[in-house]
Parts: C-alpha cells; structure tokens; sequence
C-alpha cells in the first residue's frame, strides 16, 4: 500500500520532536507547499518533479506579502523535506535546480520591533485590559511580563513544572533548563487557576491549554497581544519578545546591576569568578527577584 503525503510529512516532522519551535516551523513552512491558500501542490510527493520545484520556488520569489528571509526559510524548509524523502524512500529520486533560483533583488521589507520596548503604564494597560476583557489571556501576559521567559520556554512548560508555592517554573530551550520567579500577586492567582485546571481531563500536559485542548503555538499569542495592543490604543509593534526586553530596561532604569539582570533572564554571566564560585540557593534568587521587580505595584 503505498504511503501517503500525511504520512511522509509526519515522519519528517518526527524527526524534530525534540524542538516544538522547529517541528511547528516546518510544519507551517510545508503549508506554502501544499495548501492550497498556497501554491497548492494536489499531486503525491513521489511525483514531484524539477519543474514542480522550480514553479515553487517562483511562487516564493514573487511573494509579496512575506518577506525576503522567510522566503528563504521555506525554501530551505522544502529542500530539507525533499532530501529526506530521497534519503529515506529507496524509490523516489529528483535533481534540484541550479540555474533557475535566482531570488529577485526586491522583497517585502520586514516587520522589526527589534528596538521596541514598552513603559511600565503600557505593560500596566495591557494588564488591565486583558483582566477584564480575558482572565486566561491575562495570566499568559502576566507571566511573560513578570518572568521574561522566551516563548519557545513559555511554550513548552508543562502543568508540572509550575511551583505556585514556591514561586518558580522550570523551563527548558536550547539553552537548557532555566527557572523564572514570579510574584507572590501571580502565584495567588496560578493557584486559583491550577484547581481549575486540573478538572480538566486533557492528554495534554501544557500548563496554558489552545482551542481543542492542544499546546499554545507562537502565532496565536503574538496575534492577540497586537489585538490587544491595539484595542488599548499602544501604537507600538508589540510581540511576545517584547515583554523580555521590557522586563531588562525597567531593571536598568531601576538601577539592577547588569549582572543581576543576566541572572534574572539566563543570560551567560561572562565573569569567571562569578561562574566558578558564587553559588545562589533559592532564598538568594526570590530577594533578588523581589528586589528587581519593576511590577511591584501593578
């Protein structure tokens, strides 16, 4: 019986397992291949052609709405796909183009909000708005707001690695295993939220559950802190990221030392003499995240 397309993209996808981030990125790379909101490929992978890769590859090219760099990403998210396929089914085999990829020198001009960083009465309004207008999604904030945490570690924690009494959750990222703290304000209401949780009979185990009970993606948090953003009248590019980076500045503005705040978000210390001999117990990190906190009163 031969394989189908689901089934061939799932093996591929299972080999990146180990990154929710990776395998949810060529997942969505594969899409432009085959959806047809896409370029819409119908036929079955072991049919694919040179032709057909060319035909995509010019799809990508003339693409406006995203920009050069993603293009080049599902472009090689496709390649990568095709390459195992040839590695792993004996009978298909498919020469890619040389001469014909040649990418325009004209592209969308990409969205950064790399220098963004929001006020403490932004990150408050933010708060405020999602408390009333959506408890769960104020929790997500919250927490993004008082940890830093990157998305991708906010993505992956687990019911679990959430310590309300303690005030912590472990996360885990290419960078490894790092603990956030968090206020005693916060742990009141993840410990309300926790009991609600857990009457929930769901298989999985992502602390924050998306619609038909699955685990949050990156894209559907960044769309509705927009739409927030946007409802609150913030005329800023505001994503995910940007809660990190705000966290870093109000500690600056406090006067944190810039060793303290690398501590604080699990950044590389860079000290020798830090790395080797100073060595924090739990105590020290919750004085030292109370003392830095820029949401004290919020």
């Amino acid at each position: 019986m031969e394989v189908s397309n689901q089934e061939i993209v799932d093996r591929y996808l299972g080999r990146f397992s180990h990154s929710i981030l990776s395998q949810r990125s060529r997942k969505y790379g594969l899409w432009y291949f085959f959806d047809s909101r896409y370029f819409g490929y119908e036929k079955h992978v072991f049919e694919i052609k040179k032709r057909d890769t060319v035909d995509f590859f010019d799809y990508l090219n003339q693409l406006d709405k995203i920009s050069f760099q993603t293009k080049v990403n599902k472009w090689n998210i496709f390649r990568s796909f095709l390459q195992f396929v040839m590695e792993y089914y004996e009978d298909f085999l498919i020469t890619f183009p040389r001469y014909c990829v040649n990418w325009r020198p004209v592209h969308k001009k990409p969205v950064s909000n790399k220098d963004v960083v929001m006020t403490r009465e932004d990150v408050k309004r933010i708060l405020d708005y999602s408390y009333n207008y959506s408890y769960y999604y104020y929790l997500i904030f919250r927490l993004l707001a008082e940890t830093g945490m990157r998305i991708g570690e906010f993505l992956g924690i687990d019911c679990e690695h959430l310590n309300v009494e303690r005030r912590y959750v472990e996360t885990e990222d290419k960078t490894g295993r790092n603990i956030y703290y968090f206020s005693k304000g916060l742990a009141d209401h993840l410990t309300l939220y926790m009991k609600e949780r857990e009457l929930k009979q769901n298989r999985c185990k992502a602390l924050f559950l998306f619609v038909q009970g699955g685990r949050y993606t990156r894209r559907p948090i960044n769309r509705y802190i927009r739409k927030t953003v946007s409802r609150v009248g913030i005329d800023k590019w505001i994503s995910s990221h940007t809660f990190r980076k705000t966290i870093n500045t109000l500690r600056k503005k406090m006067g944190c030392p810039r060793k303290d705040r690398k501590v604080l978000l699990w950044h590389k210390v860079s000290d020798v003499n830090y790395q080797c001999y100073v060595k924090l117990n739990y105590d020290d990190y919750i004085q030292l995240y109370d003392k830095w906190n820029p949401y004290k009163n919020i």
